[in-house]
């Protein structure tokens, strides 16, 4: 296994974080306290070994990515977030609503050949009830039965839950029994339920994430976790919302079913949103956004994979953020919306050839991936 090659201690100089160096050498677990301290220290480098050095333990220099395909079936939502330029209101000029067949139709163009995830997620529109979702999730897998379905976020499923008047088990395992695979990890913003309330009114309450998070889990369906930074939040405020996910991937392991497999920070987009309108709100910065990595690799111990989510960071950032504990480049994304429609300036997609330049070129080893992890070494090695 790869490591690195000197002594973690000598890799500090801001000796306070010498304990944490000693902890992470030791593979323990690190407390709320420590994060604080990974956030406030000045020494950048040091808290990037110290992830890089949880990285390589855990994959080398193993760098995934995948074939994937971003799409919303509806930007129609009732749900108030003040950060997001996305949602659209009935009437709106902007305002779709996908059926089944605009998808296929989509998807069947030649940039969609050989996707293996198709990433959904969307508005919170109460005319879109479970029949919508089961017929369209058995279509898509009728006419694409190898591409995985990757679809809600949590409070996303909450919401469509409720409007179909169903429980949550009832509607997951409708969804499930259409042909859903694993749910993506956006929609946990901040978990703090002061800065919710100023961020996304219409979900303030955090443990409607958390609780329907463990609730696939426990059902065998796998799912991401995210965290939304660089807004209005403080550390304590990130440190929390880490903890807490990691006390959940606990509980999720403990019951052997399913769990977190990856962590995606998202950088919030400061354009076209009520948010950036109502505070002075400056682009995340370079340093701020290798840290957020780094330090999300050395609380979140059991969180198997952290992504550097290059269309919001760039794709040359993201390549950094590989030495600073990441270990995924999440993947192609083709024609994702959301965070583009709110500022970012990233293409509209990478090719996989272009990813695995990126990894390379950093100094790792390129694997393409499915959703679940399962590699494809040759293929990806024989990109030029």
């Amino acid at each position: 296994m790869h490591a690195l090659p000197r002594p973690l201690r000598s890799y500090i100089c801001d000796e306070k974080l010498l304990p944490i160096a000693d902890k992470v050498a030791l593979d323990e677990r690190l407390s709320f306290e420590d994060g604080l301290l990974l956030y406030a220290t000045k020494d950048l480098n040091a808290v990037g070994a110290l992830a890089h050095h949880v990285r390589l333990a855990k994959h080398g220099l193993k760098t995934y990515f995948v074939a994937s395909r971003r799409l919303s079936y509806t930007n129609i939502c009732y749900t108030h977030c003040q950060f997001c330029a996305f949602q659209a209101k009935p009437g709106d000029p902007r305002a779709y609503v996908l059926s089944a067949a605009d998808i296929i139709k989509d998807l069947e163009k030649p940039e969609s050949t050989g996707v293996r995830e198709l990433h959904m997620v969307a508005g919170h529109y109460p005319k879109l009830k479970i029949e919508y979702f089961e017929d369209l999730f058995r279509k898509l897998k009728a006419r694409f039965p190898d591409m995985h379905l990757k679809v809600f976020t949590m409070v996303e499923m909450d919401y469509y839950a409720r409007v179909s008047g169903i429980s949550m088990e009832e509607f997951l395992d409708r969804c499930v029994a259409a042909g859903l695979e694993s749910c993506p990890g956006g929609g946990a913003e901040i978990f703090d339920e002061g800065i919710r309330e100023q961020i996304c009114i219409g979900k303030k309450d955090a443990n409607v994430w958390l609780k329907n998070a463990e609730l696939c889990h426990a059902k065998g369906i796998p799912t991401n976790c995210t965290m939304l930074y660089g807004h209005i939040e403080n550390p304590e405020h990130k440190v929390d919302h880490l903890l807490r996910l990691r006390d959940l991937q606990d509980r999720s392991l403990a019951h052997g079913k399913s769990a977190f497999l990856a962590y995606i920070p998202l950088a919030y987009q400061n354009e076209n949103n009520e948010l950036s309108r109502t505070h002075v709100i400056h682009e995340t910065s370079g340093d701020g956004d290798l840290r957020e990595i780094a330090v999300a690799r050395l609380l979140l111990d059991n969180v198997p994979h952290i992504k550097a989510y290059w269309v919001m960071i760039s794709a040359g950032l993201a390549q950094v953020g590989l030495s600073y504990g990441a270990d995924d480049l999440d993947g192609t994304i083709i024609e994702e919306e959301i965070a583009h429609n709110a500022g970012a300036q990233t293409p509209q997609g990478l090719t996989k050839a272009e990813l695995a330049r990126l990894i390379r070129a950093a100094g790792f080893e390129p694997l393409e991936r499915d959703n679940l992890y399962n590699t494809y070494e040759a293929e990806a090695l024989a990109i030029p």
